[in-house]
């Protein structure tokens, strides 16, 4: 069964995408921490940015996939969106 994707709701995906790039920036902290550790002391290494990574991260991917849902809204509406297709059965 096709069915047209034409909107998505730009706050509540960019919740869901927004948790997911903070649940990476946690994973990512080791390697983060890993490279300032290994580095040259002439770069200037900030604990400060480590701890904060992953709610910047976190803010920068809300951000983003709420301006990119609400283009996809508009452009959307005015080429008709994604065709999506189910086999029509459910699993719940």
């Amino acid at each position: 069964m096709k069915q047209r994707l034409v909107r998505i709701d730009p706050l509540s995906a960019a919740r869901v995408v927004g948790l997911l790039y903070f649940l990476v920036g946690l994973l990512a902290l080791p390697f983060i921490y890993s490279m300032f550790v290994l580095t040259p002391e002439g770069i200037g290494f900030s604990p400060t940015i480590v701890l904060i990574e992953p709610f910047l991260l976190s803010g920068i991917g809300y951000a983003t996939t709420a301006v990119g849902c609400v283009l996809f809204n508009w452009l959307a509406g005015r080429f008709g969106g994604l065709e999506v297709e189910f086999d029509g059965e459910s699993e719940r």
